[in-house]
């Protein structure tokens, strides 16, 4: 090809046609900026290709962290639920002594503490290709930053206070009880149930460790509802529309199962009576309506319970033995008991 253009530039110069030669000249030169124009424009186009497949690739292993992070968060909060039951115990003294050795939990219930640790890979490989991140992607970033940065914080802080709660009530043990190492051991368990369960602090002790586990569950909570919309916004922004998200990735309950629990509630417990509340479903969410208060959406944790992200505490909707719709409310503030009432209430 490249002879052929030769040829014809030497002929049309022998033949002195100086002018038709520049013509010629000037669509050759036209005609090599058109095929590097193109090939320039394969390049880009190959290389967006790729940039896109790669750009996917960390975006499915951000997914992939987040639905970790997210039954790590339940993982908490169930520590919270199974240790809240024997607090209210405690807070009420209507636990014995045999209740209180039988607990799931080793030694007091404020003998160790739990930790919210959230994976960052897949965050951390995207932040090194923000100048490579396609301009639909951008919405993400402040998910992201929502999570690793403003929850973040808090979940750090969260961390330490139990951490040193634990450990610092740990130590003062050490140094007033000479038995206490044994008891760590596995050694004199009634001996060591017994000084626990009648520490004159115990009520103390267990209200601040309940607080700094309600704080750190919420904080993991939050995270997880925040990881879920994110995971469901990166699924919209890969074509993935069509979705019937099931565990762990759900946050309201299918309506046949919450059916029976919608309507208007009553106080059943001494500290709520004339109290009213009421539980709709509005928008595919559940929320919580009491006078006096504003109103929360319901997240669902698993089974009966439920969750807030405004604040601690364990909610559970339930079938009590006379088979009414009860709603439960518990935290380091006490135990509220609400019963549905007989009259149904359309929603």
């Amino acid at each position: 090809m490249i002879k052929f253009f030769r040829k014809i530039r030497f002929h049309l110069l022998e033949k002195g046609k100086s002018s038709k030669y520049f013509k010629y000249a000037i669509g050759e030169i036209f005609l090599v900026v058109i095929g590097i124009l193109i090939a320039v424009g394969i390049n880009s186009i190959y290389n967006a290709s790729q940039n896109e497949k790669k750009i996917k690739a960390i975006l499915t292993q951000v997914q992939q962290d987040l639905k970790t992070d997210i039954i790590d968060a339940k993982r908490i909060y169930n520590v919270y639920i199974g240790k809240d039951s024997i607090f209210q115990k405690i807070m009420n003294d209507s636990i014995t002594f045999e209740m209180y050795k039988k607990n799931p939990y080793p030694l007091p219930i404020t003998g160790n503490y739990v930790s919210f640790s959230n994976k960052k890979s897949g965050y951390n490989r995207l932040l090194n290709n923000l100048e490579n991140l396609p301009e639909k992607y951008n919405c993400l970033i402040p998910y992201l930053s929502n999570l690793h940065i403003e929850i973040q914080n808090e979940i750090d802080d969260y961390n330490t206070f139990i951490k040193n709660t634990v450990m610092i009530d740990g130590r003062k043990d050490l140094m007033v009880n000479p038995k206490v190492a044994d008891y760590s051991m596995g050694r004199y368990l009634d001996k060591a149930m017994a000084y626990y369960f009648n520490d004159p602090f115990l009520k103390n002790k267990s209200s601040i460790y309940m607080n700094d586990l309600g704080n750190i569950s919420n904080a993991a909570n939050e995270y997880r509802i925040e990881s879920i919309i994110l995971y469901k916004k990166i699924d919209s922004l890969l074509g993935k529309t069509a979705i019937d998200y099931d565990e762990p990735l759900m946050l309201s309950p299918n309506k046949d199962t919450i059916n029976d629990f919608l309507g208007d509630y009553k106080g059943a417990s001494e500290a709520t009576l004339g109290v009213k509340a009421s539980v709709s479903m509005e928008n595919k969410e559940l929320v919580l309506k009491s006078s006096g208060s504003p109103d929360v959406k319901l997240y669902w944790h698993e089974g009966d319970y439920f969750f807030i992200k405004e604040g601690n505490g364990i909610f559970r909707l339930y079938k009590n033995k006379q088979d009414q719709a009860t709603f439960d409310y518990s935290g380091t503030g006490g135990n509220f008991r609400f019963i549905k009432n007989n009259k149904e209430t359309s929603n």
